[in-house]
């Protein structure tokens, strides 16, 4: 059979392919990616960013670009001096609606219409980019109301601003302790996972860019107890605008749905997919998660490396509700000998119940509680350090606990082996015994006189006395 032969397609770092360089070109444009080994002005793609340097040392087309004359240097607030020859400026006509005559009909239709287009306007709200921009740093911001409808425990951000945020985000050290990755392939001995297919956000996003994203994935497992993503959810940390809360179809056939933690099922992935509200792979939700973030985005979760691990994304900015938290018991730069996990954190602290349906996790609940907890952290810094304290005291009491039962447990067990050891002493002295006595009736059942003379001490039989001597 012969194999038909199709136009090459081009691959980008991020595992987007193209027909065509000219797409390429235009999405190494909004991402940035590969930008140091793809040529614009001839739309090619090096193997190396040592051939993309030697491309433009040695190409005709770059040495004779022409060069851009320099625009004059013009103060703007200066007028411009009249010459002599010029033409005097037109003067600049506005037109403007023609005014009813008071007291007519058509003045009052003229204001109903009105009324209407002015009701009917939307209103200028301030872009997510620009919150948490101002000089006291704080930030207030009501929430959407079908998000306080169903979880009414979910608060309005009155807390500190993208400033103090920067200021908490980890760095890298303590990020690849905790199992990130970020990009740096030093650090690959490090991790447990591979990172071939991890990419870095974008340099910049095509639309909106939210300068801090509060996330979290549900997963399904797949072959090899790998994990592999099956939902999606993303929140803009301020605003609390849901942002992406979609199904993804995994890209390998499920062994376990994990429908207890995951909250999918076969028959709901089906009927999302059905319906066309899913995502196509992990592919597909990473690309629409970089729709929203970029590389300076701050991205905020509990637990954020599994998340991050499932969309084979590497980012350095990042808020880990379960470090904060961690760091606040042990120390910041201590070893974090344990971290809680977010559905005692939200009772234990913010008094809320989550994770509680039998049918599974709740994405966005659970989303919505990190950017709770996270609010929190940064807005109550002393009730997070006296929670600290009590959950310090709670920790070593457990650690005390755990090695009483541990020695208790070693005590039991090494006094049952001694117990078994005398057991199997005691058996085997009397089997000793025993084939002993078999011996010995073995022997008076011989017919050897002499055997049977030695056997019996005649002199104790007859009862003569020790100093008598047999002649």
């Amino acid at each position: 059979m012969s194999q038909g032969k199709g136009p090459r397609k081009l691959k980008c770092d991020c595992a987007l392919a193209f027909e065509s360089a000219q797409s390429l070109n235009e999405h190494i444009k909004e991402t940035g990616h590969m930008k140091s080994r793809f040529c614009a002005p001839c739309c090619h793609l090096f193997s190396s960013k040592d051939g993309y340097q030697q491309h433009k040392k040695t190409s005709a087309k770059h040495k004779n670009a022409p060069i851009a004359p320099s625009k004059p240097n013009v103060s703007r607030n200066k007028p411009r001096a009249e010459k002599s020859g010029d033409s005097p400026p037109k003067p600049v006509t506005v037109t403007k609606p023609p005014m009813a005559i008071e007291g007519s009909k058509e003045n009052k239709k003229t204001l109903e219409d009105r009324s209407k287009v002015y009701s009917s306007a939307p209103q200028l709200v301030k872009p997510p980019s620009a919150i948490g921009s101002n000089s006291k740093d704080t930030v207030l911001v009501e929430l959407p109301h079908s998000l306080k409808e169903k979880y009414p425990w979910a608060s309005k951000w009155d807390g500190p601003g993208i400033k103090a945020l920067k200021k908490r985000c980890h760095d890298e050290v303590c990020l690849v302790t905790q199992g990130y990755y970020t990009g740096n392939r030093s650090h690959q001995m490090n991790l447990k996972f591979s990172i071939k297919r991890f990419v870095s956000a974008p340099v910049k996003v095509s639309g909106v860019r939210h300068r801090a994203i509060a996330l979290d994935c549900e997963m399904v497992g797949v072959a090899g107890g790998r994990d592999e993503l099956a939902h999606l959810c993303a929140v803009d940390l301020f605003s609390g605008e849901v942002l992406i809360n979609t199904l993804v179809h995994p890209t390998e056939a499920v062994k376990d749905w994990r429908t207890r933690y995951s909250g999918v099922t076969p028959a709901k992935m089906a009927m999302a997919r059905a319906s066309g509200q899913v995502l196509n792979g992990w592919l597909a939700a990473r690309a629409k998660l970089f729709e929203f973030a970029d590389a300076d985005t701050i991205l905020v979760g509990h637990s954020l490396n599994h998340d991050l691990r499932v969309l084979h994304i590497a980012h350095k900015r990042v808020v880990d509700s379960a470090i904060l938290v961690a760091e606040a018991v042990f120390g910041k730069g201590n070893r974090l000998l344990r971290q809680w996990g977010l559905k005692q954190l939200s009772g234990d602290i913010l008094g809320i119940s989550i994770q509680s349906s039998r049918g599974g996790h709740d994405c966005l609940e659970d989303t919505l509680a990190t950017r709770e907890l996270i609010l929190w952290c940064l807005r109550d810094r002393q009730k997070l350090d006296l929670w600290a304290k009590r959950a310090l005291i709670e920790y070593e009491e457990e650690k005390r606990k755990t090695a009483e039962r541990q020695r208790a447990k070693a005590r039991a067990e090494k006094e049952a082996r001694e117990k078994e050891k005398e057991k199997e002493k005691q058996q085997s002295s009397v089997g000793a015994v025993s084939i002993e006595r078999d011996n010995y009736l073995d022997d008076w059942d011989s017919d050897d006189p002499d055997l049977f003379d030695e056997r019996i001490d005649w002199r104790e039989y007859l009862g003569v006395p020790s100093y008598y001597q047999f002649i």
